[in-house]
């Protein structure tokens, strides 16, 4: 299967085929703690999925380290109350959140582009041609 029958055919040209295979081994896991490794991710994506699992009620834990700045390997930590919520889960959870934000950014972005530059509603036309000219 190829990279645009998976991925589908990108309008405007921001995603690009990853040069490096993502690679996950999950080193410990039970209910309520999950460690992994993931080879070929850095802050880019392990930075928001840390702040998305913190914001799951239930969750009190969830930190990643990067092994090495020059390597694309990090390890990551989940741990949340059992009672409430799986770490396994709470993982599951915070990628489908992260899914659903992703596609909702890029359909604004698109749509904003098809729009056009429009003056907001709460600045005088006066005010906004002086904040324009700024930059």
């Amino acid at each position: 299967m190829s990279y645009v029958d998976y991925y589908g055919v990108d309008p405007l040209g921001f995603w690009k085929p990853r040069t490096k295979e993502l690679k996950v081994r999950i080193l410990k896991y039970s209910d309520d703690f999950l460690e992994f490794e993931v080879d070929g991710e850095t802050h880019t994506f392990l930075n928001p999925l840390r702040m998305e699992l913190l914001k799951i009620d239930g969750v009190t834990f969830a930190a990643y380290r990067i092994i090495h700045p020059l390597v694309d390997k990090a390890r990551f930590a989940v741990r949340t109350n059992p009672n409430k919520i799986k770490a396994l889960d709470a993982l599951k959870l915070a990628k489908e959140n992260l899914k659903r934000k992703a596609i909702e950014l890029i359909d604004s972005l698109i749509s904003s582009l098809r729009e056009g530059e429009k003056r907001p509603d709460f600045l005088t036309e006066d005010e906004y041609r002086k904040i324009k000219a700024r930059f």
